[in-house]
Formats: structure tokens, sequence, C-alpha cells
């Protein structure tokens, strides 16, 4: 497998409408991923885009907040 440095972000749109962040070497292993993560659940990809779901300075605070959220 790939060293995390050189994998790529992805996202994921659902054919309801629901996007998801993805992180992989290409396009083929986020859709083995995510089949394998969501198997079962009657989901479909519509489309796999490369991109982040969230800027880098929302993805920190997402992460400040989490930190946050669990001290309590």
């Amino acid at each position: 497998m790939k060293d995390r440095k050189e994998t790529i972000d992805f996202i994921v749109t659902t054919t309801n409408g629901t996007r998801w962040g993805a992180t992989g070497a290409s396009f083929a292993q986020v859709r083995r991923e995510f089949f394998g993560k969501h198997f079962g659940s009657g989901m479909e990809i519509e489309s796999i885009t490369r991109g982040k779901l969230f800027t880098d300075e929302e993805s920190e605070q997402l992460r400040k907040e989490k930190i946050e959220e669990s001290i309590r």
C-alpha cells in the first residue's frame, strides 16, 4: 500500500446527493474502499472528483471542536 503522503483527497457524491470526503491513491481505490465501508447500506456512487470537502481552515476548526467536545 502506498504511503499516506502519496494520497489524494476526493469527494464522493452519492445518488441521493450526499457528499463524503475520502482519501486514496486513485479513483479505483476510493471506489473500492467506499463500498467496503458502506456495503449493504443501499448507497450508490454518482461521481468521484478530486478535491477536499472542507478547506484546511474548516478542517482545523472541526478538529478543535471535536477535541473540545471529547474533553467535556
